[in-house]
């Protein structure tokens, strides 16, 4: 990413950022992008490939609380790309709500693990788009808790992204993985989520799940409204 930002920096000096529509930059916890945002006025697609330590050579909780998560909070909130892909080859893994607030994505695509943990809050997002691993036979969902026999499919609404955390902060949002979501109304959260909860039952036994509802609601589904915890701060 140092790399990439030296880049920008000369592309800066030469006052071409301003013609560049698509974007795609490594991202780690050295990433200072957000600065450049501002001289991106035309971008219509930014890209983020995360590549940080994982495994036991992971960021610190320090480091990953105040550095890299902050650092990739802010380059998407400064963004005016409506198309955002958001690709992760490596990530150390913490059960961390990642917030992604912007008000100008229209499309979010993101390809990663299941435990990415996600909280999208786009007041014009119209599409999720959740590309996961689904070349192992038995194992290709690795959620947090989830049992080594209940791997073989993946948990829409849970993995990646929260489908929780689109109540009332993606007011526009219309597909979520597939699902059509635009026409459940937002009563109180509880009643949006009953609703929401037979859709993707539904779209569990397409997959050819073979849970009954109320055993593949309790390890599959939304059991209470998340809420973001932003307790870190920026350096």
């Amino acid at each position: 990413s140092s790399f990439d930002c030296s880049l920008l920096r000369h592309i800066s000096r030469l006052g071409s950022l301003r013609c560049l529509t698509r974007l795609n930059v490594l991202v780690n916890e050295n990433l200072y992008l957000e600065q450049f945002m501002a001289e991106l006025p035309n971008l219509l697609e930014l890209g983020l490939n995360i590549f940080t330590k994982c495994g036991m050579l992971g960021l610190s909780k320090h480091v990953y609380l105040n550095k890299y998560i902050p650092r990739l909070e802010a380059v998407v909130a400064a963004s005016k790309a409506p198309l955002l892909k958001v690709t992760v080859e490596a990530e150390t893994r913490r059960q961390v709500n990642k917030v992604f607030k912007n008000n100008h994505v229209k499309k979010l695509v993101l390809t990663g693990p299941c435990t990415f943990n996600m909280f999208p809050v786009m007041e014009r997002l119209k599409e999720v788009v959740v590309n996961l691993e689904t070349s192992l036979l038995h194992n290709n969902c690795t959620y947090w808790k989830s049992r080594i026999d209940d791997r073989g499919l993946h948990r829409a609404g849970l993995c990646c992204v929260n489908i929780g955390a689109v109540y009332e902060n993606c007011p526009n949002l219309e597909r979520f993985m597939g699902v059509e979501v635009g026409t459940v109304r937002r009563w109180t959260f509880n009643k949006w989520n009953i609703r929401m909860k037979k859709r993707f039952y539904d779209d569990y036994i397409q997959q050819g799940g073979a849970k009954e509802m109320k055993a593949w609601a309790k390890t599959r589904w939304v059991s209470r409204r998340p809420v973001p915890l932003e307790f870190y701060q920026l350096w």
